[in-house]
């Protein structure tokens, strides 16, 4: 079972500039499908997620831990 596909979290926050990535992983086969994580934990930042298994994983919120404050949120593809 290996990696299908991976999308990039990055997570920035406004008001103490700390920044965090961390990839979500599809992992499968050409006989098993896909099977996407539901999701991954931050040390900087408490995540909620939503989706994982046939769906993409979404965060649906996120909190500076330092800060309380919402960070700035960029998925990308890799």
């Amino acid at each position: 079972m290996g990696t299908i596909d991976q999308t990039t979290y990055t997570l920035t926050c406004p008001q103490c500039l700390q920044t965090e990535k961390k990839k979500v992983l599809d992992k499968g086969s050409n006989y098993g499908g896909s099977h996407w994580q539901e999701g991954v934990d931050f040390s900087e930042f408490d995540v909620a997620w939503a989706g994982g298994g046939t769906s993409e994983p979404v965060i649906t919120t996120a909190v500076c831990k330092k800060c309380n404050v919402p960070p700035s949120i960029v998925s990308s593809y890799s």
